[in-house]
């Protein structure tokens, strides 16, 4: 498996941005709490991995200006370069979006995710053109609250 699929499938998993101003995650304001989270994800279509296969788990202080601002799965605060959101609808705890890049890789991204308190599922289909051939892969990331934060030493 290549390095650079993984890296962009892993970026549409928690490329949520918090800085736009016109942030179209802001309805996610408030539906993840402050403290230490905890994301599983598994992916499936990936060429040359095996089916269902468990990715490392990732652990991340969400910050109260993260919830604030809706973002709680970001690594820097910025979109991928080239990327878009699209017909972003929330209801009640539930959001659905399009997310389409346009540099390489491009690729769309349709997103569903379900807030539960201390939990919340994101299911992902993505859609990679990988050199002129398609890829279809699917996703799932799983996140839950874990306690406080703890200071870096």
């Amino acid at each position: 498996m290549k390095r650079p699929i993984l890296a962009a499938a892993l970026a549409c998993a928690i490329a949520l941005p918090v800085l736009a101003q016109d942030n179209p995650f802001s309805g996610f304001k408030g539906k993840i709490r402050e403290g230490n989270w905890e994301y599983k994800m598994q992916m499936e279509g990936m060429p040359g991995m095996p089916q269902g296969m468990q990715m490392p788990t990732i652990n991340r202080c969400i910050t109260p200006a993260d919830v604030d601002k809706g973002g709680f799965a970001n690594k820097d605060g910025k979109m991928p370069d080239g990327c878009t959101v699209k017909n972003m609808k929330m209801s009640g705890n539930t959001a659905s979006y399009t997310m389409e890049c346009t540099k390489d890789p491009k690729m769309t991204v349709d997103s569903d995710i379900t807030f539960g308190g201390d939990t919340f599922t994101m299911k992902q289909k993505m859609a990679m053109d990988r050199g002129g051939q398609m890829m279809n892969m699917t996703q799932t990331m799983t996140g839950r609250y874990t306690g406080p934060c703890t200071a870096k030493k």
